[in-house]
């Protein structure tokens, strides 16, 4: 499976995540942009890179999984890696909302480079 050799097969189970609004929006009202932390009842609390990792199980030693491509070859490279590019590549930046539309279903009968695309 394509997750798993890249490492990252525990985001699968992120995905049907429901959130408490309640809480996200406690934790908003207490989150001080200035210090990147959280002022609790119990004191100053921030978020660090074990804690994602713990939350997701998802790998964070060894090297950086990135691509230094230049402006003039995003489109390009989407369509090498995803099979499909957006309309709007402004910023380097792929919306989710584009992501989830496109990557919503996969069919049971997807080739294998449908799937690792989809992966």
């Amino acid at each position: 499976m394509y997750l798993v050799e890249a490492g990252l097969f525990s985001v699968h189970r992120l995905v049907p995540m429901i959130a408490d609004t309640c809480l996200i929006t406690a934790l908003v009202e207490r989150w001080r942009p200035e210090t990147s932390t959280f002022h609790l009842p119990v004191g100053e609390v921030t978020i660090i890179l074990e804690d994602v990792a713990t939350l997701t199980d998802l790998p964070i030693e060894g090297e950086p999984v990135i691509l230094d491509i230049p402006y003039e070859e995003w489109s390009e490279t989407c369509m090498r890696l995803l099979g499909h590019a957006p309309a709007d590549l402004s910023d380097g930046v792929v919306q989710i909302g584009w992501l989830r539309d496109r990557f919503n279903h996969l069919s049971a009968d997807a080739s294998s480079e449908t799937t690792e695309q989809f992966a």
